[in-house]
């Protein structure tokens, strides 16, 4: 098990993180389109996997979205968009064919800044796989219905679970942390319009309390919280 150093990871936090977990997870059903949208991130994985869909021919164009964080700054050296695109060309994927959007810093740039940057290279796109970590998933969903209404998009992520989540660059301690921050995000961003709302089960609510209560704050938006 992997452990944070100052925070052991009882299997009652697992419980209730796996809960989340699953609940964050969705993917649907993917069909040829015109353009693979990876919303970026820590997990190269992710990159694969868009690679992956594109050798299968579901796409002629990747966009990849994203700048840099607080986190991914200190994993790559100039964007996470970047990373993952160079990832694409050593797997072959041609480079007239990917598109990078590296300013962004967070899920709504990813959509305003790769909406703004398609229309200003006059490329509009009526089919979108959009792909990002599983549990990231239900949030792109929620934020693309809200932010991008007229776009027709199918999530899809690698599947992986929350114990296979882990990477050289993120523990399962961290993990945890960032699953409650976006369970947070989907609790709170409807309210400020940020997101399309959705029912939130019971037991999924007292699991995310439950992780905040044993010292899981670390990804938590302060301000709403």
């Amino acid at each position: 098990m992997l452990l944070e150093n100052h925070k052991k990871i009882t299997e009652k936090d697992l419980e209730s993180a796996n809960l989340i977990w699953n609940f964050l997870s969705i993917r649907d059903t993917i069909q040829k389109s015109d353009l693979i949208i990876v919303l970026c991130s820590h997990d190269l994985r992710i990159a694969k996997y868009a690679v992956d869909l594109y050798k299968q021919g579901l796409a002629k164009y990747i966009l990849f979205s994203g700048g840099l964080n607080f986190f991914t700054k200190h994993i790559f050296p100039n964007s996470e968009a970047e990373a993952f695109a160079n990832l694409a060309i050593s797997e072959n994927i041609p480079k007239e064919f990917i598109i990078i959007e590296n300013k962004s810093s967070n899920t709504g740039e990813n959509i305003q800044f790769s909406k703004q940057l398609l229309y200003s290279l006059n490329l509009k796109f009526e089919n979108i796989i959009a792909i990002q970590k599983p549990s990231m998933t239900l949030r792109i969903k929620l934020a693309l219905d809200k932010q991008w209404p007229d776009g027709n998009f199918s999530i899809a992520s690698p599947n992986y679970s929350l114990f296979d989540a882990t990477h050289s660059h993120i523990n399962l301690f961290m993990i945890i942390n960032e699953i409650v921050g976006d369970l947070q995000r989907i609790i709170e961003y409807p309210k400020l319009g940020f997101q399309s709302d959705t029912i939130i089960p019971d037991k999924i609510i007292l699991a995310y309390s439950q992780l905040i209560e044993n010292g899981y704050n670390l990804h938590l938006n302060k301000s709403s919280f």
